[in-house]
């Protein structure tokens, strides 16, 4: 009791000296949550879809007008008017094109937020797991230093049997104090995992620890065990439709198809239209001054310069778009299935640890017994231990390796339809 008060002050102070004030204990849909509503990094992105739509009304200006005039002097004003007046650059079939790619980007942009949210709840859902499995560590260590305390005490009281020796109490200590140095190497990585969970989340100004509600991995009912995912083609197919990445490849296209159009416009000649007020004075008539008006109009001609070299890029591009997107959905069919196999074998192999741990568990309850006993000698019981904390130690193994396949395999299909209906 008193191991576990010490434990628990250790950590209060330690998460106080780091700037925490209280640590909070939440489920894995509520630190999803979290991070995805007050993020930093998320907060940030956001940001950029604001700035898209920006860009839409700058791509939708119109030109502004120009102020033109000419006033003579001299000689030359004799049968020539002065003028002032507006000229109105007009662009021809460009602000059109231009604005629907600006909004082509913010669509891109607002979909790799989508990313952004689905990568975070994927690497919250990881440190999540990962003090789990921080936890389970410590616990199995725990354990270890009571069955080796345990172990003295039963030997304490083997002074009578022939099979108790020094030796024997001297490989039991030397284990028990090496225990308790893997023990605070465990604390420290477990702190470390809670760390990196707050790290991930990324909350702007929190003085709150979060910590897993979750015991450890061995707590009844742990839902992380009890993922059932869909058959390997619905993931698939769910994954063609829906993913972000594939989402964006194909705006990706969609842009780079409108930029070819953007690129061949450019060969359409602007219009400048103009008109204003001219006039002579009488000075200039010798005799009654004249007021008139006066229009105009100019064209860009594309002889110079015909833009082929734009237009020829615009399509280079477009195809690299093409074949890039073909590109990803192959790698990404591979690598469906290879996480979809991972997930489907480690599954099958956390039930057989299940069996495993509970034979193992009887064969070290029977060794002690018999220790008690005195019946058989301390180095099997320890032999016996070792192997059992091997045992355990390799079923938290086979779960990490079973949710790693699994949040793999969500990373992968890039959408949360299917990780919705799991948490």
């Amino acid at each position: 009791m008193k191991k576990i008060l010490l434990t628990i002050l250790c950590f209060i102070f330690l998460t106080q000296v780091a700037g925490y004030s209280e640590v909070v204990h939440i489920s894995l849909d509520e630190a999803v949550s979290l991070a995805i509503d007050k993020n930093l990094d998320i907060k940030s992105k956001r940001k950029k879809a604001e700035e898209l739509k920006q860009d839409i009304k700058i791509a939708n200006a119109l030109k502004n007008p120009q102020f033109q005039s000419n006033f003579l002097v001299g000689r030359v004003t004799r049968g020539n008017s002065s003028q002032f007046g507006l000229a109105l650059p007009v662009e021809v079939a460009k602000r059109g094109i231009r604005k629907k790619v600006a909004q082509i980007n913010l669509q891109i942009a607002e979909n790799e937020i989508r990313a952004s949210e689905h990568e975070l709840k994927i690497r919250v859902m990881r440190a999540y797991f990962n003090i789990l499995y921080m936890k389970s560590v410590v616990k199995i260590l725990q354990e270890r230093e009571k069955m080796f305390c345990s172990i003295k005490s039963i030997a304490d009281n083997h002074e009578q049997y022939e099979l108790h020796t020094s030796i024997d109490i001297l490989q039991n200590d030397m284990k028990y104090k090496k225990q308790l140095v893997l023990l605070n190497q465990a604390k420290a990585n477990l702190l470390g995992a809670q760390f990196a969970l707050n790290d991930v989340m990324n909350i702007e100004g929190s003085k709150v620890m979060y910590d897993t509600i979750e015991a450890s991995l061995f707590s009844k009912d742990l839902a992380i065990l009890n993922i059932n995912i869909p058959q390997y083609q619905v993931i698939e197919d769910t994954a063609m439709q829906y993913s972000y990445a594939l989402s964006i490849a194909e705006q990706n296209i969609e842009k780079r198809s409108a930029e070819v159009t953007q690129a061949k416009r450019k060969r359409i000649p602007d219009v400048t239209v103009a008109g204003g007020y001219a006039y002579q004075t009488a000075h200039q008539t010798r005799g009654a001054a004249l007021p008139g008006a006066f229009v105009g109009a100019g064209f860009d001609i594309p002889i110079l310069y015909s833009y082929t070299p734009d237009v020829k890029k615009a399509k280079i591009v477009l195809n690299r778009a093409e074949i890039d997107k073909a590109s990803f959905e192959n790698h990404l069919k591979f690598a469906l299935k290879e996480d979809y196999n991972d997930f489907k074998y480690a599954k099958e192999n956390i039930e057989h640890y299940k069996v495993i741990l509970q034979e193992s568990m009887e064969v070290l309850d029977n060794y002690k017994k018999r220790y008690e006993k005195g019946q058989v000698m301390l180095l099997n019981l320890l032999q016996v231990e070792t192997a059992h904390q091997e045992n355990v130690r390799e079923y938290i193994n086979a779960v990490q390796v079973f949710y790693d396949a699994y949040l793999n395999l969500m990373q992968n299909v890039g959408h949360d339809i299917l990780l919705e209906e799991e948490m």
